[in-house]
């Protein structure tokens, strides 16, 4: 069944809605026909069954079913990207493995970089992020924040667990199912002193995700797949 992207707030039983550009284009690429069924998806935990009605190309559609799917317990990134389309690449990745929020991180290795991520990035990056789950199916996307500086990071969701990625720290522990969490992963070369201080001082605990030194995409991904291990 092909499954298209529809904004929040529109899926309603027995509505009929026209699509976005995008969408039809797709429908066109996969050769849908008048009266074939299609999964909708808001990214945002609304899903539904629909009908194409009439041509691909005026992106018409039937609605017949709707579910509302609930939030997933939080399970965060918080990665220092100087790389942008590395940084695409991962979130990507994180909504195939169900992470909910993902914060691009600005840093002290990574603030002259020219290829790092800016506010004006967030928009393109978001929608790359409801792309992903045409192909994973989820219900909910990964909501792409603002860029945050380290600072604002230390005291964020203090009532989560909250790891940081070191080389120097423990294997990390499960985590209850119930329970949210986020981890901070930092730029090629790792966080500095000053913010690994910050980070701890702040209760972020430093976990090791692997033998060897990983790049930022890499880490990020272990620990998306450590944070929803149950």
């Amino acid at each position: 069944m092909i499954t298209l992207l529809v904004e929040a707030g529109v899926l309603a039983p027995e509505r009929q809605i026209q699509l976005a550009e995008a969408e039809r284009h797709h429908l066109k690429v996969r050769r849908a026909r008048d009266g074939e069924k299609l999964r909708l998806l808001d990214g945002r935990g609304g899903a539904g069954q629909a009908m194409l009605v009439g041509n691909p190309s005026e992106g018409l559609v039937q609605i017949s079913i709707v579910d509302s799917v609930p939030a997933p317990v939080t399970r965060g990134l918080a990665v220092a990207a100087g790389d942008r389309d590395r940084f695409v690449w991962l979130v990507e990745k994180s909504a195939e493995l169900g992470v909910t929020d993902l914060i691009p991180l600005e840093t002290e290795r990574t603030a002259g970089v020219g290829t790092r991520i800016r506010t004006q990035h967030v928009e393109r990056l978001q929608r790359r992020a409801l792309e992903a789950i045409k192909q994973s199916g989820a219900a909910w996307a990964p909501l792409v924040h603002e860029p945050m500086t380290i600072g604002d990071l230390a005291m964020w969701r203090s009532d989560s667990t909250r790891w940081l990625a070191d080389a120097g720290g423990a294997t990390p522990a499960m985590i209850p199912a119930s329970e949210p969490a986020w981890t901070a992963v930092g730029p090629e070369g790792g966080f500095t002193d000053a913010e690994r201080s910050m980070l701890e001082g702040a209760g972020w605990k430093p976990v090791r995700l692997g033998k060897y030194v990983l790049r930022f995409e890499t880490a990020a991904v272990v620990a998306a797949a450590f944070m929803s291990h149950d």
